[in-house]
């Protein structure tokens, strides 16, 4: 049983680390949860949500940067007129008058030109030169791209840490089961006449079915996670040499490291971007805008498209708002109190996320610690039980004495592994507080 339950601890210490250890370390041993992290950046309907926004994002940005090229359109027209003016009412009575004076037909008398003209088509192709809001505009839409791409990676940061306690979870429940599998099956022996043993057999069966309950709703919460059937059975990791995680790293170092490394702020710092952006923007309305536009097509009484009715235009055109109220003035104080605010919530996070940190690391010492207390206790347990259990095959000790140091020691055993499992689970969510390993996600880069 001791040496079950040592093969146990060592998987389990060997999964953590390995998954749970610096990039350096990582890259110099398998990773036994690798596969199961994998799977889950692969599946889990949350990430992939955060893929379609990035996505989303990063098709804005493509918007942002298309306003940069020209634009070609085509208008086409053909209208039924009434109450215009036709300048051929003016002028055929004159040309009239003329060709009789002259005795000529040298002069049109058939002139029908409206103005609009009946059918006006044309091709209007149209470039900016100088726009700063455009400018302004493309940097907003590459920040949030940016920022986007950090939410991705802090989810897929969040999910790595989830799926590896999950897992710890459901194979500290399935220890759980497994001491109370053990004790039931001792406890069968114990002489039925001695009522404290059946007390002790009725409490291990009741804390079997939780164990059993508990069991499987960490296995299940495991698969949703993985995006698994409920039901599917969960992978056991393999034996290893490992017995004990490491804990190499000081809290100044990993807090130095989450503020280095944290999708977090740096997603906060896109924010700061893109409000710098807005407020670009807003001064833009206070400069002129100069584009060049080209108009080719045709116009004339008559839907028509002869050489004698076609036309063409080159326009610089400059547009300049001079004054709308103080409402342009207003948006670009609001964009500085946005840029302020944002710049505030960066320092907060950073502060939160070093105060987060140094939780996590003394969570994780004291966790750690409590191993040395586990084996003290263990080894005491062990060898009051073999006292009893030697005195008890003399006829020396009672059934309750036996039946005691039994199952303190059972509870040492499982009190062992569970301050590994502990542990375990505490590094993992320090690796995650100090952002100690490469998810291998990035933000759309445009």
């Amino acid at each position: 049983m001791v040496r079950s339950i040592a093969k146990l601890r060592a998987a389990v210490l060997a999964c953590v680390f390995l998954t749970a250890a610096p990039p350096v370390l990582a890259a110099q041993r398998p990773d036994p949860l690798g596969q199961l992290v994998a799977e889950a950046l692969r599946t889990n309907l949350g990430l992939e949500g955060e893929r379609l926004a990035e996505r989303r994002v990063a098709a804005e940005v493509r918007e942002a940067r298309g306003l940069f090229f020209p634009s070609l359109g085509l208008q086409s027209r053909y209208s039924r007129l009434g109450g215009v003016p036709n300048i051929g009412d003016l002028i055929n009575p004159a040309y009239a008058t003329l060709n009789q004076l002259t005795g000529t037909n040298r002069f049109p008398t058939n002139i029908n030109f409206t103005l609009p003209q009946r059918h006006e088509s044309r091709l209007e192709l149209v470039q900016p030169i100088f726009n700063a809001g455009i400018l302004a505009n493309y940097s907003v839409a590459r920040a949030r791209a940016a920022g986007q791409g950090m939410q991705l990676a802090a989810a897929a940061r969040q999910l790595v840490a989830d799926v590896q306690v999950a897992y710890l979870q459901e194979a500290s429940a399935q220890e759980n089961e497994r001491v109370a599998e053990r004790l039931l099956g001792v406890g069968s022996a114990t002489p039925e006449a001695v009522y404290r043993a059946r007390a002790e057999r009725a409490d291990v069966e009741q804390q079997l079915a939780e164990a059993r309950e508990r069991l499987l709703a960490a296995a299940r919460a495991l698969n949703r996670i993985v995006r698994r059937p409920l039901d599917a059975p969960v992978e056991v990791v393999p034996d290893s040499v490992f017995d004990r995680l490491p804990l190499d790293i000081t809290a100044d170092s990993a807090v130095a490291r989450a503020l280095v490394a944290r999708e977090e702020l740096r997603q906060a710092e896109a924010g700061v971007h893109a409000a710098e952006g807005a407020g670009r923007a807003a001064t833009a309305a206070f400069l002129p805008s100069v584009s060049v536009a080209l108009d080719y097509g045709f116009q004339g009484p008559d839907l028509a498209f002869r050489g004698s009715n076609d036309f063409w235009l080159a326009s610089v055109v400059v547009s300049w708002n001079l004054f709308n109220g103080g409402r342009d003035a207003a948006r670009r104080s609001v964009a500085g109190y946005e840029a302020d605010r944002a710049r505030t919530q960066r320092q907060d996070l950073a502060d939160r996320i070093a105060l987060q940190v140094r939780t996590a690391y003394e969570a994780a010492t004291v966790a750690r610690s409590a191993i040395s207390t586990a084996d003290a206790r263990l080894e005491a347990s062990r060898r009051t039980f073999d006292l009893v259990r030697r005195r008890y095959e003399e006829g020396v000790a009672s059934p309750i004495e036996f039946v005691d140091a039994r199952t303190a020691y059972t509870s040492a055993q499982l009190n062992r592994v569970l301050t590994e499992y502990r542990y375990a689970i505490r590094w993992v969510e320090l690796e995650r507080a100090a952002a100690l390993r490469e998810i291998g996600l990035a933000g759309a880069q445009e």
